[in-house]
């Protein structure tokens, strides 16, 4: 049985799901750890934990690793991938598509099969900055605050973002976020190759 965060309502088991959904890609692939690790330039030991479940890593670590692998983060999040022009997610299947530890708690929305570069998330940002690789990943990036308030950090500045603010950025400039008020959610949407 699992363990429900009552914050949210949703199982803890969900990121041994996608840590499940790494490993056996990577395996398909013929790829180790140390190569995974490598090609995503993540610390080996941060990775083992992500596939055991240990650690859900961020919505820019799930970019990173579904570039490395070349598939898009539905299929980490176990989505079946739609190639209709138009496709809906209802909100109830939604849970079969989110992860969290405790600490993050993150939703896919798109179900796509990334030819058109758009990846889509809900994310409800830890209370402290994650102690993890600060994100940095491919395409373009846009913020939109949700609900509550967020800190976002970059490496020259430091913007603090409430209900209905949005910001945009290249994907490859390395930043993190963090909650400042309970039930702050981010949608986060990024596009590009």
């Amino acid at each position: 049985m699992a363990t429900l965060d009552m914050s949210h309502g949703m199982p803890l088991s969900a990121g041994v799901s996608l840590g499940r959904a790494i490993r056996a890609l990577r395996a398909e692939r013929g790829l180790s750890l140390s190569q995974l690790a490598l090609a995503a330039a993540l610390d080996k030991g941060y990775l083992s934990r992500v596939e055991r479940g240990l650690k859900v890593p961020s919505v820019a670590i799930v970019l990173r690793i579904s570039t490395a692998l070349e598939v898009s983060a539905a299929q980490l999040f176990g989505a079946a991938e739609r190639q209709e022009p138009i496709f809906v997610t209802r909100a109830g299947d939604r849970d079969e598509r989110t992860a969290d530890d405790g600490n993050y708690h993150m939703e896919i929305l798109t179900q796509s099969t990334g030819s058109s570069g758009l990846e889509v998330f809900l994310m409800y940002p830890p209370a402290e900055f994650a102690n993890e690789p600060e994100a940095a990943h491919r395409g373009e990036e846009v913020l939109f605050v949700v609900a509550g308030t967020v800190e976002v950090r970059f490496a020259e500045k430091v913007l603090v973002l409430e209900k209905g603010d949005s910001v945009q950025f290249p994907g490859p400039l390395r930043h993190q976020v963090r909650r400042l008020a309970e039930n702050s959610c981010v949608l986060i949407s990024v596009y590009g190759p």
